[in-house]
């Protein structure tokens, strides 16, 4: 049994690991952890950092939705949900960081965390059109060497992590034979999306959560919508301080992409 010291010294570590790839000791000034947008050193407008890049972070995200990630893993394991977790677009691999911390801190043994990224920036849609995404002029790059050079930079470069670099259409339909669990999405455009749940979807185990990162985005959350409309998803959709998630109650078929 894990005693109260233990438990403290593990929420410490997973708290610090947040606070990391956020870059919050740096960047976060007066305000809180719980209100800190490091997206506000980031000009939207112009599609670029306003700070050194020695000074960005390694995501996006909030704690919230960080906060999310750890409740996800937290609930997976308690209900003994059979499964690796993957995120498909990692950015800078802050997501990633926080998994594999999570896999050590909690001592969960026999998971894998999947990192897959074109490692080359949000590639053009090809099939939508209109989508806001194609118009961005920063691509949101980061190559395979830097991501894991930062997961290496906080000592969680192990076998734990498996990297799936190239296209999503070109790479997912190899993990045929993969089982997860977690399946997280931050691809930001209707294609990535809508191709990472026909070829991630179907390998989520019953009990499995989906996490959206990007809600927010009208690409994105129309290929969501548009992928349950076409499977006849009904699990309710929650949204948690702009993400989306639910926990996959229904089994089906295979992916539906060539």
């Amino acid at each position: 049994m894990t005693s109260r010291s233990e438990h403290l010294h593990r929420d410490a570590y997973i708290d610090l690991i947040k606070r990391g790839i956020t870059n919050y000791p740096y960047l976060g000034g007066d305000r809180s952890f719980e209100d800190f947008r490091c997206v506000t050193h980031y000009d939207l407008e112009k599609g670029r950092w306003k700070i050194d890049s020695l000074a960005r972070p390694f995501t996006l995200l909030t704690k919230s939705q960080l906060d999310l990630i750890e409740q996800a893993i937290g609930s997976l394991q308690e209900r003994g949900v059979a499964g690796d977790f993957i995120e498909a677009g990692v950015w800078r691999g802050g997501a990633i960081i926080l998994m594999l911390a999570l896999l050590r801190a909690y001592g969960i043994a026999g998971r894998k965390v999947f990192a897959a990224d074109s490692f080359s920036g949000i590639p053009k849609n090809v099939r939508a059109i209109n989508d806001p995404v194609d118009s961005w002029s920063d691509r949101w790059a980061a190559s395979l060497d830097e991501v894991g050079g930062n997961i290496d930079r906080f000592g969680l470069l192990d076998d734990n992590v498996r990297f799936v670099p190239g296209y999503f259409s070109e790479t997912l339909k190899h993990l045929a034979n993969e089982k997860f669990s977690l399946v997280r999405l931050d691809s930001d455009s209707y294609d990535s999306v809508e191709t990472s749940l026909e070829y991630l979807y179907p390998l989520l185990s019953a009990g499995g959560i989906t996490i959206i990162d990007d809600w927010h985005l009208p690409g994105c959350r129309m290929a969501v919508m548009d992928y349950r409309a076409r499977h006849n998803i009904e699990d309710d959709v929650r949204e948690y301080d702009g993400n989306a998630y639910w926990v996959k109650n229904q089994d089906y078929g295979f992916p539906a992409l060539p």
